[in-house]
């Protein structure tokens, strides 16, 4: 097998694909092609005459590509892109005024999703830290509460209230003592 033989292949493969192609479209295009193009026109409504003519334009334009790169040529270098270009502003357009234009895809913005999450981390951590000091300080209310109650109560009179205030390690002693 001569490696030559491959690299023909392509081509040959390449048209007979645009061969097919081609019909296709010229199977499309048959309608519009067997009358003349003014009865056409004139019977169809405003919004499809500008469709048919961007159609006709775009097709054009495109099989003058084609045939510009069948005759080994570079298309991109020739007017004929800078045409196709305006024709697809047009189709852009047209889209638009049916209501058809490309709708914008759902995307994530990472960098306000990080803010989210970011801001939700934070408040989250500030809540906690709220309910932490709310916590401590009925904890602390509760016991200042109970200790003014202690103070508030009036002093058992017993057998040790001889003994003053300042002294109460002796009276824990005493009675230690007392119930052993």
């Amino acid at each position: 097998m001569d490696p030559e033989t491959p690299s023909i292949d392509i081509p040959k493969k390449a048209v007979r694909a645009l061969k097919v192609r081609l019909q296709v479209v010229k199977k499309h295009l048959e309608p519009l092609l067997s009358k003349p193009i003014n009865d056409v026109f004139s019977k169809l409504p405003v919004d499809q005459r500008y469709e048919l003519e961007v159609l006709l334009s775009y097709s054009l334009n495109s099989l003058y590509y084609i045939y510009l790169r069948t005759q080994g040529s570079d298309p991109q270098k020739h007017e004929v892109v800078n045409e196709l270009l305006r024709v697809q502003k047009y189709i852009q357009k047209l889209k638009k005024a049916q209501g058809k234009e490309a709708k914008p895809t759902m995307r994530v913005d990472k960098d306000a999703a990080a803010r989210f999450i970011k801001s939700a981390i934070n408040e989250g951590a500030s809540e906690n830290q709220k309910a932490t000091a709310d916590k401590k300080r009925k904890l602390e209310e509760t016991v200042s509460i109970s200790s003014d109650e202690e103070d508030d109560k009036p002093a058992k009179k017993d057998a040790f209230s001889n003994y003053s205030k300042s002294e109460p390690s002796k009276k824990k002693k005493k009675n230690k003592n007392r119930n052993a």
